[in-house]
């Protein structure tokens, strides 16, 4: 009976057919039928009702049949792809499915959703969230509709090439534009941290504002993976609601500074000193106390009293790579310290923040220089004749 959509009554169902279109099938005390009624659901089920009761047939309660609605699809969708995904994309999706997806037809039957309520909802995001989120979202109930076609529940998926009709192309979106902080303003930022928050908590805002990582990066920080005499901490591992998972792009060895590095052993210090005092061993630097949320709250409460534009934890990811930048350090290594995929992905994301590297030694590169055995040339009135000086490159 692969593929019921619903249960009427014992022996009495509604399913879809193998060429996609919705028919009864009736088993009961030795009598047989089955009718089909083309992709029309609301028809099939009101013969199916209507023989249950011409049959004597005790209907099923309300809500005890197996009903697909787009919650159970997301549930089979969540499982066949759990083996797949990882850690941080479970998370990701479950997120956009249970704020956007379920509040609007996470109840209705699969058959019940169209083409337009999708857009509806996709339009609605888009006028609160940034293009990627829509992207995401699009993608979630792209995921779903697809597994419920290799199931054969339905036959049609009302998000088909749905996303270009509201987003521009890729090169045309205002995607969202780093907002780092300037010099000034983050030793603003970091001198009134100290001042106004936990200790541990202003640990981990400098923390990431001089080694470039994640939120849930810094969170993660482990004791056996700083490697202090020189200044370079291993990033492992990542944090979010408890779960811990493998970094986007893998493992990385970053550079610490020397300041950041010292804040950071004496706070082990202080660590291993309670954890021995309580019979314990020390590891995480910040979990389990220090939460994303507590981060996100403190960054703002800090920014607001230092009298700077608030910022997010990620902006101190931007304002990392674009203070080294600026201060004409290569992409290559900035790449490598924040963990990109690809230099592309730095260069796409900062490059107006790249100083006009090759523009300053134009006029020396151009310029002809003198040879060493440069003599007075009679033709030109005693001047000294110039050549290209061709013993290089």
């Amino acid at each position: 009976m692969y593929g019921i959509i619903y249960q009427i009554a014992e022996g009495v169902n509604v399913m879809l057919s193998k060429d996609g279109t919705w028919e009864t099938a009736i088993k009961y005390q030795g009598f047989r039928n089955r009718r089909r009624f083309g992709k029309d659901l609301d028809k099939a089920v009101q013969y199916a009702e209507l023989m249950v009761a011409k049959l004597g047939i005790v209907p099923k309660k309300e809500g005890s049949g197996r009903i697909f609605t787009v919650g159970k699809a997301a549930e089979d969708w969540r499982a066949s792809g759990k083996s797949k995904w990882a850690d941080s994309t479970k998370e990701r999706y479950n997120s956009l499915f249970r704020d956007f997806v379920m509040p609007s037809f996470g109840r209705k039957p699969l058959e019940k959703v169209d083409r337009g309520m999708v857009k509806d909802l996709l339009v609605g995001i888009l006028a609160i969230r940034a293009p990627k989120t829509v992207e995401l979202v699009h993608a979630v109930i792209s995921g779903i509709f697809s597994e419920a076609i290799d199931r054969r529940i339905v036959t049609e998926n009302p998000y088909h090439k749905l996303l270009s009709k509201i987003l521009p192309p890729k090169r045309k979106r205002n995607e969202a534009v780093p907002d780092p902080l300037t010099k000034d303003d983050l030793e603003k930022v970091l001198e009134t941290s100290r001042k106004v928050l936990a200790p541990t908590v202003a640990l981990v805002i400098e923390t990431m504002a001089h080694a470039g990582m994640r939120l849930g990066e810094c969170l993660a920080m482990h004791i056996d993976h700083l490697d202090a005499s020189n200044f370079q901490y291993m990033v492992s591992q990542t944090e979010r609601n408890g779960k811990f998972s493998i970094p986007k792009s893998g493992k990385r060895l970053i550079d610490l500074t020397e300041d950041n590095t010292k804040d950071l052993e004496a706070h082990i210090l202080r660590l291993r000193k309670d954890a021995l005092s309580e019979g314990k061993e020390a590891g995480y630097l910040f979990l389990p106390k220090i939460t994303q949320r507590i981060v996100q709250r403190a960054l703002q409460r800090a920014c607001r009293a230092a009298k700077v534009r608030t910022r997010t934890p990620h902006d101190l990811r931007h304002t990392y790579a674009t203070i080294l930048l600026m201060d004409h350090y290569s992409p290559a290594y900035v790449q490598k310290q924040l963990g990109h995929h690809s230099i592309s992905m730095t260069v796409d994301i900062y490059g107006h923040w790249i100083p006009g590297e090759g523009k300053k030694d134009l006029g020396k590169t151009f310029k002809p220089k003198r040879t060493s055995d440069a003599v007075p040339n009679p033709d030109a009135g005693g001047r000294w004749s110039q050549s290209w000086d061709t013993s290089e490159g």
